[in-house]
C-alpha cells in the first residue's frame, strides 16, 4: 500500500470507532431512545385532546392554506428530495455491479444499501405497516378525532404515522455515512437535514393532513430506523469496504 492510500485509509476510518466498540450504540443511547418513546406514547394517549388542539391551531394560522406559500412548498414537494436521493441511489447501486465502474462505484456499496435499505423500512413497510393496523382518519376526514394507538374507522389513506414526515427525515441517514473527521460537514448535514424533516412534518400539520403525533412518530421511526441499521449491520461494513477507489 502506498503512503497515499494509507493516509486516505487513516481519514476514512476514523468514522468506525473498531470492533469491539459500542460507543455510538451504548447502552445508555439505548435507554434514553427507549424511555423516550415511552414517554411519548404514554403522553399521546393520556393527552389526545391535546395533539387535536394542536392540529386545530396549527391549521388555524392566517393564510396556512393558500397557495404558494412557504407551507405549500414544503407540504407539496417534501417528499421530493429524498426521492432524487434514491433514485440516484438505485442507479448508482447498480452501475456498481458494472464491468466498467465495478472498482469505482463497489466501494460505495455498502453505503448505497444502508441508505436504500432505511428508506424501504422506515417508511415503507414500518409506515405503512402501522397506517394499516390503526387505520387513524386524518384531521379533515370528518370521521371525529381518534387519539394515538385507537384503532380507526378509516380503511384508506390513513393518518397515522406521516410517511411524508418519515420520508424526508430518510434523508439524515446520510449524515452517518460522512467521515467523523469532517464534523463540520456532519455538523451541517445534519442540521439541514433535521430542519427540513421538521419543516415537512409541521407543514403536514398546517395543511390539515396530520395531527402533530403522526409527524412526531414518522421522524422518530426514520430515526430510530437509522441509528438501529447503522450500529447493528451497516457500520462495519462500511469501514471494511475501505475509502472509495477514485
Amino acid at each position: 500500500m502506498s503512503r497515499k492510500e494509507a493516509n486516505r485509509l487513516k481519514e476514512y476510518s476514523p468514522q468506525i470507532a473498531g470492533p469491539g466498540s459500542s460507543t455510538f450504540l451504548s447502552p445508555r443511547v439505548l435507554a434514553a431512545l427507549t424511555f423516550g418513546l415511552v414517554v411519548f406514547a404514554l403522553a399521546a394517549v393520556v393527552f389526545g385532546r391535546f395533539d387535536l388542539s394542536l392540529s386545530d391551531g396549527a391549521q388555524g394560522i392566517p393564510g396556512a392554506h393558500n397557495d404558494h406559500t412557504f407551507w405549500w412548498l414544503v407540504n407539496y414537494y417534501g417528499e421530493l428530495p429524498t426521492w432524487v436521493v434514491i433514485g440516484l441511489a438505485v442507479f448508482a447501486l447498480g452501475l456498481s455491479w458494472t464491468d466498467t465502474l465495478r472498482q469505482k462505484l463497489g466501494a460505495y456499496r455498502p453505503h448505497l444499501i444502508y441508505f436504500l435499505s432505511t428508506a424501504a423500512l422506515a417508511p415503507g413497510i414500518i409506515g405503512q405497516g402501522l397506517k394499516a393496523i390503526f387505520n387513524r382518519p386524518r384531521p379533515g376526514d370528518g370521521l371525529g378525532f381518534f387519539p394515538l394507538f385507537a384503532v380507526g374507522p378509516s380503511g384508506h389513506d390513513n393518518s397515522f404515522p406521516s410517511g411524508h414526515t418519515a420520508m424526508a427525515f430518510v434523508l439524515f441517514a446520510l449524515v452517518f455515512l460522512i467521515p467523523e473527521t469532517n464534523r463540520r460537514l456532519r455538523v451541517l448535514a445534519g442540521g439541514g437535514f433535521f430542519l427540513w424533516g421538521v419543516a415537512v412534518g409541521i407543514s403536514r400539520v398546517v395543511w390539515g393532513a396530520h395531527y402533530p403525533s403522526d409527524a412526531l412518530f414518522g421522524a422518530g421511526i426514520s430515526l430510530a430506523v437509522e441509528i438501529l441499521l447503522w450500529a447493528a449491520v451497516f457500520r462495519r461494513r462500511v469501514a471494511g469496504a475501505g475509502p472509495p477507489s477514485l
